[in-house]
């Protein structure tokens, strides 16, 4: 019995695995119907004090697609830095308290602010993306920021 009921979760979870859309992470989401989706880097911008990153959360295309954060402008995203051996993340953790998801409609964005990068560096951000069904997913990333810590 106890062989069986393992048995079943195996199977659960492949049927799973195979029922969920795997995109490639290094392309912006190209709709089906036609636009994008994509992840602006505007540039730096003085708030709190210092200078903090801004983007763009931008969706052209004719479909509504949601993202999870904190609030419409605050994004949970992480980042990650270009090393010798290729991109590393850079281990910024969120917690999921509060969190929830947030809908993008069709031909609209939303600005938010990110983190700099502790040291100097080329980095980007990425954002996870679904569609309203859940199904579908997607790994948004921004161009590669160069990021140099100006010198006192």
């Amino acid at each position: 019995m106890l062989h069986t009921v393992k048995m079943l979760k195996v199977l659960v979870a492949l049927i799973c695995l195979v029922s969920c859309e795997i995109t490639e992470p290094n392309e912006n989401l190209i709709s089906e119907v036609e636009g994008t989706v994509r992840l602006e880097y505007r540039g730096l911008e003085w708030a709190e004090g210092g200078f903090m990153p801004s983007f763009s959360l931008v969706n052209d295309s004719t479909e509504t697609i949601q993202y999870y954060g904190y609030g419409e402008s605050y994004p949970l995203y992480n980042a990650e830095a270009l090393a010798d051996t290729g991109w590393t993340n850079l281990m910024w953790g969120w917690c999921g308290t509060g969190a929830e998801f947030y809908s993008l409609e069709p031909d609209s964005s939303i600005l938010f602010l990110g983190m700099l990068p502790s040291y100097s560096c080329t980095w980007r951000l990425v954002l996870y993306i679904t569609e309203m069904d859940s199904v579908n997913s997607r790994i948004l990333r921004s161009e590669n920021i160069i990021y140099t810590i100006p010198e006192n």
